[in-house]
């Protein structure tokens, strides 16, 4: 090691996947330091692994296999030649074992002569420490900082975890001890609910961190989620880089974080920062981390837990600072000691982050899978957009749905907002349901803006669900099917052309041509077109007629004018379903539209009643009925995992169970067929 102490980092093995990965590889380049990605199979032709300097497979496909197999990673690093491992968030990042394996291996490289292997992130010890929910609890007890009224033994059955319950009072949190992020927590209401909550937060945890053990907390039905950012050195200078909102949840999953805190008394930002740099000290923290702490209101707070690595919402604070977080993780693990001192760091303007999640909001958020078709980001000065996909990107079932950070900055929190919507309503992600609807609903809502919101706001605020299924307007719809059966005619010119200054749709035949059928939310609706040269066409749609023009085509997009309007879509095919189109125009929204056949089959086909098919692809968990079981309406029948997440089929009806077709442990596709129950009313 140079006489300084440091000694600076030449290659990095990124222990992660996806959005992440691509976010340290940026970093890394910039600074000149190689970049090594591992990949497990469904990965294999992810941007991150494409971008990376070098590319090793970890063959296999579940976490436990790949991402958390730290003997494979350890192997790689061995095998690669890098100097250090960077864990991301998730999968090992929080691993204090991981932690002291790679110090292992890092003095036996030392004692053979070789360069060491630095871990980027904080001291094993640490990590540790704070892994250990109760452990942490006890600590901050000892040095008088708040915590939340809970009960937070080893191992405690559910028996006894439930007389701690009727101690403190309900409502109470059931939480994973091993983890966070919103897996392996359920909130109890009251004791009757208190089995099947525990089986459920227990089975998730269980999935999630390979630990079913849980604690308990009392539940604050109108409290906020604030962190604060901690940037330690190995010298011991320990700084806070300010706090973050992250109160806008859903499944305790953060979607929107933000930075200042809106609605904070500077008393209370003073205080919060204070306690985090004392638990930093407590901790003789050593890299990037964040102290979670339950925001209840004026001078009263708890602390929540310590995340002993970066995290997703890191980009805010790096926006209002200046700073980039992964290039002090580096130069921290490097050995080289903090330039700057407390009293430097002044926040400047607001910063908001979206989460960009692969989900269907209109089907209570079920996570969604796919080929991502067309993905496209718009160029604007004051965006980021962190994100693990491109066009053609595949989303598994496997792994967290996350598909992008979408970050902004501006001088204050409106034109945050603002800004915020506007790049919403430009990006384009088709081929797959998400939540970027949803997120531009939140950015537009009085009480965001406002900034009046709680952890609960999105459990009590049905309302936003609802505005998702109004769809677009009917003016919009007539204007987008013109411009999809305009792109139709083009397409198929395109397959099979026509002579010179002939206009798509020509025919020889005194009729007019067939109309094109399409069925957008939930309406079938009719446009009827008939060419009148020179890329214009007479059409009607509903009670519309007009003339549209068409202006340019290609097999991704359309411009043309319709109603003295200029419009300009982008489209995907579904590769699954060739008649499912993906529509985009920016500023105004995305729909799904559906090309009715122009000659139908004369039989259709549907789902027989009783059968129970698979929404999404996924591992079944448990199976809770056998054939000649008697099940009452809503009654719970299977139990799978997909995207980390639980999901459950329950009975539609009273009936008796025929056939079951799954097993537990299976890996399922969508619309596997689960189980067939004989209604009562055939019987």
């Amino acid at each position: 090691m140079a006489s300084s102490g440091i000694e600076p980092i030449q290659k990095v093995l990124i222990a992660n996947r996806g959005e992440i990965a691509r976010r340290i590889q940026r970093t890394c380049r910039r600074m000149g330091i190689s970049t090594v990605a591992i990949y497990s199979d469904p990965d294999r032709e992810a941007p991150f692994v494409k971008e990376a300097d070098e590319a090793y497979p970890l063959s296999g496909q579940p976490p436990a296999e790949t991402y958390l197999n730290a003997e494979k990673i350890l192997a790689i690093a061995d095998r690669a030649g890098a100097d250090a491992i960077h864990p991301g968030y998730g999968f090992l990042s929080e691993n204090a074992a991981f932690a002291r394996a790679v110090a292992q291996r890092s003095a036996e490289r030392v004692a053979s002569g070789r360069p060491p292997l630095r871990f980027v992130g904080p001291h094993p010890e640490a990590i540790a420490r704070m892994g250990s929910k109760s452990e942490a609890r006890a600590l901050m007890q000892a040095n008088g900082i708040p915590t939340i009224p809970g009960y937070y033994e080893p191992e405690a059955s559910p028996q006894v975890l439930q007389a701690a319950a009727e101690k403190i009072g309900y409502p109470i949190l059931l939480k994973a001890a091993a983890g966070g992020g919103g897996k392996g927590m359920r909130i109890v209401h009251k004791p009757d609910e208190f089995l099947e909550a525990f089986q459920a937060a227990q089975r998730e945890a269980l999935n999630a961190f390979g630990s079913g053990e849980l604690l308990l907390e009392r539940y604050f039905p109108r409290a906020r989620h604030i962190e604060v950012q901690l940037l330690g050195d190995k010298h011991g200078h320990l700084l806070h880089l300010y706090e973050r909102e992250c109160s806008l949840q859903r499944r305790y999953q953060k979607i929107f974080e933000e930075s200042p805190a809106p609605t904070l008394p500077p008393e209370d930002r003073q205080r919060l920062t204070d306690t985090a740099v004392q638990i930093g000290r407590l901790l003789s923290y050593d890299n990037a981390g964040t102290v979670e702490f339950l925001y209840v209101g004026p001078g009263e707070f708890y602390f929540l837990e310590v995340n002993t690595r970066l995290q997703v919402e890191h980009p805010v604070t790096e926006a209002i600072l200046g700073l980039d977080l992964v290039e002090w993780q580096l130069r921290i693990a490097a050995g080289e000691a903090l330039p700057f001192q407390q009293e430097t760091l002044q926040p400047a303007g607001h910063a908001i982050e979206v989460r960009l999640y692969a989900e269907d909001p209109a089907a209570n958020f079920q996570p969604s899978t796919g080929r991502i078709l067309l993905w496209q980001v718009p160029d604007l000065p004051y965006l980021r957009v962190d994100s693990g996909v491109e066009t053609s990107s595949e989303v598994s079932p496997f792994y967290d749905p996350l598909l992008a950070k979408i970050i902004v900055h501006a001088p204050t929190r409106l034109e945050a907002l603002q800004r915020m919507t506007y790049a919403l309503s430009h990006l384009t992600c088709l081929g797959l349901r998400h939540n970027l609807t949803f997120l531009k609903l939140l950015c537009r809502d009085a009480d965001v803006r406002a900034g009046t919101y709680d952890t609960t706001f999105l459990s009590r605020r049905e309302d936003l669900s609802k505005q998702l299924g109004t769809g677009v307007d009917p003016d919009t719809q007539a204007a987008w099917l013109v411009g999809l059966t305009l792109w139709r005619l083009m397409q198929a010119s395109t397959s099979a052309p026509l002579p010179p200054d002939f206009p798509p749709g020509w025919r020889n035949l005194p009729d007019p041509p067939l109309p094109y059928g399409w069925q957008i939310d939930n309406q079938t609706v009719l446009v009827s077109y008939q060419p009148l040269g020179h890329r214009r066409y007479a059409c009607q749609v509903a009670t519309q007629k007009g003339e549209a023009t068409l202006l340019h085509a290609t097999p991704q997009e359309i411009t043309y004018e319709w109603q003295q309007r200029r419009r300009h879509l982008q489209i995907a095919i579904s590769s699954a379903d060739t008649h499912l189109h993906w529509v985009h125009e920016a500023g105004v929204g995305y729909g799904e539209v559906r090309l009715l056949p122009r000659f139908p089959e004369t039989e259709g086909s549907y789902l027989e009643r009783g059968r129970y098919t698979a929404p999404m692809p996924g591992q079944v968990l448990q199976v809770l009925v056998k054939p000649g079981d008697i099940v009452s309406p809503g009654q719970l029948l299977i139990i799978f995992v997909s995207m980390k997440m639980e999901n459950r089929i329950t009975a539609a009806e009273a009936g008796q169970v025929e056939a079951v077709f799954v097993s537990e442990g299976q890996t399922i596709d969508a619309g596997t067929e689960l189980l067939k129950i004989q209604p009562a009313s055939e019987s």
